[in-house]
Parts: structure tokens; C-alpha cells; sequence
């Protein structure tokens, strides 16, 4: 699997952000970090094996 990301500044402070986590968050606080990064968290996620 490829992921890009695209502007790359942007996303940067995104990832300064999140790598300060260390524990799982809600999906309400993850919904508001993306959407303070132009981002918009779609679909369920991702399962491990499948």
C-alpha cells in the first residue's frame, strides 16, 4: 500500500501533533485533530489481516 500526503507542510504539523500521542484516542478527538489540519477522517477503520 502507497499513502501520500499532499501538501507536505500542512501534514507536517499534523504528524507533530500525533506523534506527541501515547495512547489510543477517541474518534471524536481524532475527527477534530484532522479537521484542524484540512483533513477529514472517512469510512471505518482499518483492520489488522484483512
Amino acid at each position: 500500500m502507497i499513502v501520500s500526503y499532499l501538501p507536505g507542510w500542512k501534514n507536517g504539523k499534523f504528524f507533530k501533533v500525533t506523534d506527541k500521542w501515547t495512547s489510543p484516542r477517541t474518534k471524536e478527538e481524532i475527527v477534530k485533530v484532522f479537521a484542524e489540519h484540512d483533513m477529514k477522517v472517512v469510512g471505518e477503520p482499518l483492520q489488522p489481516g484483512k
